[in-house]
């Protein structure tokens, strides 16, 4: 078996779902695939959604929203994949199609911040060097995303993670860092912070937000701060696929501290 396919479960649902609308592709047009998608996203149906996602982009190939939403998916699903190698294929996909995205439209800042959430989720999965280099195109497309519009919450977080991750590089990594970038861009705690802080102000009730500032305060001491945001993230409802580990990790860290 080809380690870098879908896992079955995977490969079973989107097959499922491709077959009961096969009756209705016919008479379905982009938008109403872009519906049908659109709710099964809000779902956390990432495969089903795809499947809808790239019915709509069959008939509109340029739609840069379109690629966009295929990217998210592709992103979203790695987190149910059964391998390092699926996940790997499934980020490179995610990375792949986001970048698409920004060609066909290069001044949408979700489509800025999709690219560095795309780069994110494959750096995880890289080795060092491949890494670090995704790590210059988190920042790169979370700034400009934040210039196209300061307004934007998600911006904000993913450049504040962006400052966190490299704040707190190990020794290795870090002189690695500095043989790629020649002089490190300029990350701080305390600028992630004030970029989460952002997020968390901007969109108050999400709880992925909430969860990393509250682990921004927790690494540089501010207990009783981390402790508020923390118990706040676990209080919210789920609204992307991401919640869920986040707030099971901010449980962890309560109990620990």
């Amino acid at each position: 078996m080809d380690c870098l396919a879908l896992s079955f479960h995977q490969v079973r649902t989107t097959l499922c779902a491709a077959l009961v609308w096969a009756g209705v592709s016919s008479v379905y047009g982009a938008a109403e695939w872009i519906e049908q998608g659109d709710s099964l996203d809000r779902q956390f149906k990432s495969a089903e959604a795809l499947a809808a996602y790239q019915k709509a982009a069959g008939q509109r190939p340029g739609d840069a929203a379109l690629q966009r939403k295929i990217a998210k998916q592709y992103v979203e699903m790695v987190l149910d994949a059964p391998s390092r190698a699926a996940r790997l294929r499934l980020a490179t996909l995610g990375f792949e199609t986001a970048r698409k995205a920004k060609d066909l439209a290069p001044r949408d800042p979700a489509t800025r911040v999709t690219l560095a959430i795309a780069a994110g989720r494959l750096a995880f999965y890289s080795e060092a060097r491949r890494r670090l280099e995704l790590s210059r195109v988190v920042k790169s497309e979370s700034d400009e995303a934040v210039r196209l519009n300061p307004r934007y919450a998600l911006g904000w977080h993913v450049l504040g993670r962006w400052n966190y991750e490299i704040a707190n590089l190990n020794t290795l990594l870090r002189v690695l860092a500095e043989a790629i970038y020649g002089k490190m861009p300029p990350a701080s705690n305390e600028e992630a912070i004030r970029c989460l802080q952002k997020a968390v102000e901007l969109e108050p009730g999400n709880a992925l937000f909430h969860a990393e500032l509250g682990w921004a305060y927790l690494r540089v001491g501010r207990k009783n701060e981390a402790r508020r945001e923390l118990q706040r993230a676990i209080s919210l409802p789920q609204r992307s696929r991401d919640d869920a580990g986040a707030q099971s990790r901010a449980k962890e860290s309560l109990r620990q501290m």
